[in-house]
């Protein structure tokens, strides 16, 4: 849905598709970032990135996600598929993932615009965070949102000589750790990108080697 992708209406009939294809358990929409704003659904992202969760009103609407008005006009289509919208952590400069706030993500919830929403990189960095903050009642709606992070050494991707296409090098900052929990360790949140692909490097060619 930015310049060049898919319109509205375009994203609304694939939804019809899979829909009627019977087969799903649920629809998630997600996709852009904070800097593209050529995307015809931009203005459902709020205009500031949220450091605290905000104060609900009954005449404003939170709306954090980017994809809000978009889920609102599948669920007038009655899909009877439930519709997940993406919400978790802010990485600065390079990529923003929607829902930060408890009020935001219970707002969108409540309202009937989704039924589930995605952690995604969230739940990397902090996989206790709906139990730790979101979901306790013992933290207030003020500081209960998900921390922004910044991946560390992003300069690294300027001294490649080559052009890098899809999410680039600090999409490895979250695989790196994804793989650090399948092995039962805890998210290392001061990696940085140059490190990581130096270890990369490193066994990429002892496999090789085994």
């Amino acid at each position: 849905m930015a310049a060049g992708g898919l319109s509205t209406d375009e994203g609304l009939e694939q939804v019809r598709w899979l829909v009627e294809c019977g087969m799903v358990d649920f629809i998630e929409i997600s996709g852009g970032n904070a800097e593209n704003s050529t995307s015809k659904l931009h203005h459902s992202f709020g205009a500031k990135t949220l450091d605290k969760a905000p104060k609900m009103s009954e005449s404003t609407r939170t709306r954090e996600a980017y994809f809000t008005k978009f889920a609102e006009r599948i669920q007038g289509l009655n899909p009877g598929v439930p519709i997940q919208l993406s919400g978790g952590t802010v990485v600065r400069c390079t990529q923003s993932l929607g829902f930060r706030s408890r009020v935001g993500m219970a707002d969108a919830i409540q309202s009937g615009a989704c039924q589930l929403i995605g952690l995604g990189r969230t739940a990397v960095l902090d996989p206790d965070i709906p139990k730790s903050i979101l979901l306790n009642p013992s933290v207030s709606d003020d500081v209960a949102f998900a921390p922004s992070h910044i991946v560390k050494g992003r300069w690294f991707a300027r001294l490649i000589p080559v052009k890098v296409t899809g999410s680039g090098l600090t999409i490895q900052f979250f695989y790196h750790n994804m793989r650090r929990l399948r092995n039962g360790l805890k998210s290392d949140r001061d990696v940085s990108i140059p490190s990581i692909v130096f270890h990369g490097i490193v066994e990429t060619f002892q496999r090789g080697l085994l």
